[in-house]
């Protein structure tokens, strides 16, 4: 086993070190996501009830599927259900990139995304 050669707790560990870091920065993406993903529905569709759907359909996927992936997180390597999650995260921002800079975005597309992140994050969270 590894010993820690200066007294950080966690963060002595090299493998650690990396999770955290690059969990800081896909949280950060995802919290920039959020805010960017608002003000596109804003702009697409000039309705505040939009908006709030869009991030409750961020949401719903969490609340309809974390007991169940809880469950098959358990069972599976968590650090390749990790990278796979995250994977799938960015294949999710890199959809909507294209449609933004196609100019092709409408809102349904943006609410079906906002679906398969819920549930693609549904798994997320229990394996961190």
């Amino acid at each position: 086993m590894d010993e820690p050669k200066f007294r950080l707790g966690a963060l002595s560990y090299r493998n650690f070190r990396f999770f955290f870091l690059g969990q800081g920065i896909s949280l950060i993406g995802t919290w920039m996501q959020s805010v960017a993903l608002g003000w596109l529905v804003l702009e697409i569709t000039n309705s505040p009830f939009a908006v709030g759907l869009n991030q409750a359909l961020r949401s719903f996927g969490v609340l309809l599927f974390t007991l169940y992936a809880g469950v098959i997180v358990d069972r599976v390597d968590k650090r390749r259900l990790i990278v796979w999650t995250q994977a799938l995260q960015m294949l999710e921002a890199l959809a909507l990139a294209a449609l933004v800079w196609t100019k092709t975005v409408t809102v349904w597309q943006v609410m079906a995304l906002a679906v398969m992140f819920g549930v693609v994050n549904a798994f997320d969270i229990p394996a961190r």
